[in-house]
């Protein structure tokens, strides 16, 4: 079965399967860096806030075998489940002096996501945008997000600062940074961490959140590559791995920053998804200026 009537027997299945209670819309969703996913929502009467189901991996699971009324019963339970466990406030969120405490920033790329840039507030960073995002804080939700629009800022009657001032004082806070060695890492997840290794230096190292999620953003947080820069007692290069992380690499001649650019573009294209790429380029922090340039 082609993909396009995938989608349709999809829906045609789940309308039936849900008596008319719901309505089945099948739509385009806008991901980072202009992805765009086919979706499927359920709305039923009263339901402001869904679950988005996207499409393309139902369908490699339905190519491995799996038939398309499974995995509608798969959605349906999984709409189900949601429903009971995620409990997200339109009211909480409509207010500002309730919202406040949950709005967060992240790094995205400029030039890749100009169309997104043109309905949300953002500040230039280099060749990146800060964008801002509301925080779903629940247990059974993790991870769970809502870009703030620039009609966000209306409704909730403040300006762009203010928003990058609460998001700041939540983002550094709320997500502390984490900064380790490649070898450290590699050995910790292997359960080989020894002390020696804690203190070694390296010639990599990694920069991210506790979570890991949208851990680029800690490249914002204050005195946080002054304080790499002290640790390391040297500049070094900054390589944007994703969205998520970013690779320190101290400058002290092992590699050029024509190497640093290749090792950057050949982790994009076959190591990073898509939509969580964050940059081409390579950075550098220059301790004296306490600057990170390009």
């Amino acid at each position: 079965m082609e993909y396009q009537t995938f989608k349709e027997e999809l829906c045609r299945i789940l309308q039936k399967r849900t008596e008319g209670k719901k309505k089945v819309i099948l739509q385009q969703v806008e991901k980072n860096n202009g992805v765009v996913l086919d979706a499927v929502v359920l709305q039923g009467e009263r339901e402001q806030v869904l679950p988005t189901i996207y499409l393309e991996e139902l369908y490699e699971i339905y190519e491995q075998g799996v038939t398309l009324e499974q995995i509608a019963g798969h959605i349906l339970c999984e709409e189900e489940k949601w429903k009971d466990e995620v409990e997200f406030s339109l009211e909480e969120f409509e207010d500002y002096t309730r919202a406040r405490t949950s709005v967060f920033y992240k790094l995205v790329n400029y030039q890749m996501n100009e169309r997104m840039l043109k309905r949300v507030p953002y500040i230039r960073y280099l060749d990146l945008a800060v964008v801002f995002y509301y925080r779903v804080e629940q247990e059974h939700f993790p991870g769970g997000s809502v870009l703030i629009h620039n009609n966000n800022l209306v409704t909730w009657g403040i300006t762009k600062s203010q928003l990058m001032k609460d998001a700041a004082f939540n983002t550094s806070r709320k997500l502390p940074y984490r900064f380790m060695g490649m070898e450290t890492l590699i050995a910790e997840l292997s359960g080989e961490t020894e002390m020696e290794n804690l203190q070694k230096e390296e010639l990599m190292y990694v920069l991210t959140n506790e979570e890991k999620f949208y851990g680029a953003a800690v490249l914002l947080y204050p005195h946080v590559l002054a304080h790499i820069g002290t640790l390391l007692k040297r500049n070094f290069f900054v390589l944007p791995s994703s969205v998520h992380e970013c690779i320190l690499v101290p400058d002290q001649g092992h590699y050029t920053r024509f190497e640093l650019m290749k090792m950057v573009r050949e982790v994009n294209q076959n190591q990073v998804e898509e939509e969580e790429i964050l940059s081409y380029q390579v950075y550098y922090y220059d301790r004296k200026r306490e600057a990170l340039v390009m």
